[in-house]
């Protein structure tokens, strides 16, 4: 064995001894679908998935995430057990396309410092210097494809909310940054945006399943049992957005920002997969006190589940329906539901 194979050898136990023993490499790797749909625009759903390589002392380690809630698996920062930088690697293989490939922040003396490589082979150049805080969330516009934003504490998924003129679809890349115990997002555009403000915050599930809004607001979420499982919604009033968190397919979200409250149907979309494979999917909230909603879909068959919203108390309904033929209109034709002062309300999308 020569002399530097054993310097190589050497250096990758090093750093594999500063690794937590109870990681869970399933659990690093951020690798989902992330559907963005505004209604204004009535703009095509994107699917994205994020990948995140974490290195230390040099070495990289690749380990898998998944958006599914699991916690993140890294712990309190002591001494040789943190983690101060994440590198986000581009892959030509998913939509949004990374202009860069490989993303790196780190963070030192109170500051984070993000540096790209347009490619692997390239020396790195930094971005940007931006000052860190530990204590609230912060987003940082870095150019008119990328956003820099921090999280207080370990999440279990991130959200990060798109103004109502961004175009394209987003790529969001979610590490853990344990030597000061805050979660670094970077979300990518496929394009330039018109400006450098196209993000309006974040939207984040806390390692203890709460959930917490950028804006400061109180998100009011409810999950609904379905027959294949759970999916949760959820409503931020100070982000004006309302969403799904679904673990049943896609693993990923599905969102419209929510300007108009009298528009009981806030999503009425459907998808296509592989031939064959559609589904068609429709979410309504409609005012505290209601109640007895009756849903009309277009397709029969479909399934309806209804719940409440808390703290705030809004009834939600969701509809969904899959099957071999191509979807045509919306899933979702009438909703007639009974208010709290007795009167019988419909609306037709």
């Amino acid at each position: 064995m020569s002399d530097l194979e054993e310097l190589l050898r050497t250096d990758l136990r090093d750093a594999a001894d500063t690794l937590p023993a109870d990681l869970d490499v399933d659990a690093l790797l951020d690798q989902g679908h992330r559907l963005r749909r505004a209604r204004a625009g009535r703009r095509s759903l994107a699917a994205v998935a994020a990948v995140v390589v974490v290195s230390l002392a040099g070495w990289a380690g690749f380990a898998h995430r998944t958006t599914t809630g699991v916690p993140d698996p890294a712990s309190t920062p002591t001494g040789a057990d943190a983690v101060g930088f994440v590198t986000f690697e581009g892959d030509a293989g998913y939509r949004p396309r990374s202009p860069y490939a490989s993303i790196t922040v780190r963070e030192s003396n109170g500051m984070l410092t993000l540096a790209v490589r347009k490619r692997a082979s390239d020396p790195p150049t930094i971005l940007a210097t931006v000052p860190l805080k530990t204590d609230q969330a912060t987003t940082t516009a870095i150019s008119s494809r990328l956003m820099l934003a921090t999280i207080p504490g370990p999440t279990q998924w991130v959200d990060v909310v798109t103004s109502d003129a961004a175009k394209g679809a987003f790529r969001p890349n979610v590490g853990f940054l344990s030597s000061v115990g805050v979660t670094v997002v970077v979300q990518v555009a496929d394009e330039a945006q018109q400006s450098k403000r196209w993000v309006d915050g974040l939207v984040w599930r806390a390692s203890d399943g709460t959930l917490h809004s950028s804006a400061g607001s109180v998100v009011s979420t409810a999950t609904l049992d379905f027959s294949d499982g759970p999916l949760t919604v959820y409503r931020d009033p100070g982000l004006a957005e309302v969403s799904y968190f679904d673990t049943l397919n896609g693993k990923g979200f599905a969102s419209t920002r929510d300007h108009d409250p009298a528009d009981v149907v806030k999503l009425n979309m459907s998808k296509t997969g592989t031939p064959g494979d559609s589904e068609q999917f429709a979410l309504g909230i409609l005012p505290p006190g209601a109640h007895d909603p009756r849903v009309t879909t277009s397709a029969k068959g479909a399934e309806v589940v209804t719940g409440v919203l808390q703290p705030d108390g809004a009834v939600v309904f969701v509809a969904r329906y899959r099957s071999d033929a191509k979807p045509k209109g919306p899933l979702i034709t009438k909703v007639a539901y009974t208010d709290a002062g007795g009167q019988t309300r419909t609306y037709r999308p």
